[in-house]
C-alpha cells in the first residue's frame, strides 16, 4: 500500500510541486515514502514548517515522495524516518498530482468515480530492510463531502483479465492545508 505519483493533470513543470518540511524528534509514528503528511503549525530552528503523519478527517498538505538520509546517525540506508527521530521530508503538495492508492473498506466502483475519500491512516511498516507505506484510502468515507481529503478521479486495472477490481484508485488532493476542497460529483 502508498500512495504513488502516476501523473499530474497540469502541464507544467514540476517546479513548486515538492516542498520540504521537518520532522520533529517527537513525532509517533514511523515515517515512509507514499505516507499522506500534514502540517503541525510548528517549525524548526532554521524557521521551516513541521509536519507530521495525517489522520483521517481533517486536511492535509501531501503525499511524502521522499525522506532525506539520516546524517546525524550516518544511517544512510533507512528508507523511512522512524518514530522519535527528527528528519527532513519532500513532499508532493500540487492538487493536479495524481497518485494509485490501495482501496480499504471494500471495493470501489465505476459510480464512486468523482467521489471524495478519506484515508486509512494505518502506520508504516518496516519488511526486509524497506520502509513500506501502509496508508490507503477508505472507501467507507465515500460522499460528496468537500472536507474528504482525496478525490477519486478513476479505478485502476489490478484484475488478471487488466480490469479494474476496485482495490486500487488514481485519487488527488481534495481537502488540503494549502486549499479547501470542492464537494465530489
Amino acid at each position: 500500500m502508498a500512495f504513488v505519483l502516476a501523473m499530474s493533470q497540469s502541464s507544467a513543470d514540476h517546479n513548486g510541486k515538492l516542498e520540504s518540511y521537518s520532522v520533529a524528534a517527537t513525532h509517533a509514528t514511523l515515517l515512509a515514502p507514499g505516507d499522506v503528511i500534514v502540517v503541525t503549525g510548528e517549525s524548526d530552528a532554521k524557521g521551516r514548517a513541521e509536519a507530521d503523519a495525517a489522520a483521517p478527517g481533517a486536511a492535509i498538505t501531501g503525499v511524502i515522495a521522499g525522506i532525506s538520509p539520516q546524517l546525524k546517525t550516518e544511517n544512510l540506508v533507512e528508507t523511512g524516518l522512524p518514530a522519535s527521530t527528527e528528519g527532513n521530508l519532500m513532499v508532493h503538495i500540487d492538487p493536479n498530482l495524481n497518485f494509485i492508492a490501495d482501496v480499504t473498506g471494500g471495493a470501489l466502483v465505476a459510480a464512486d468515480v468523482g467521489l471524495n475519500v478519506d484515508i486509512d491512516a494505518t502506520a508504516a511498516t518496516k519488511s526486509g530492510g524497506l520502509t513500506i507505506s501502509n496508508m490507503a484510502v477508505d472507501s467507507a468515507t465515500k460522499a460528496t463531502t468537500s472536507t474528504l481529503q482525496f478525490r477519486i478521479v478513476g479505478l485502476e486495472p489490478d484484475g488478471v483479465d487488466g480490469n479494474p477490481t476496485g482495490l486500487k484508485a488514481r485519487v488527488r488532493l481534495n481537502n488540503t492545508t494549502i486549499r479547501s476542497g470542492a464537494a465530489g460529483v
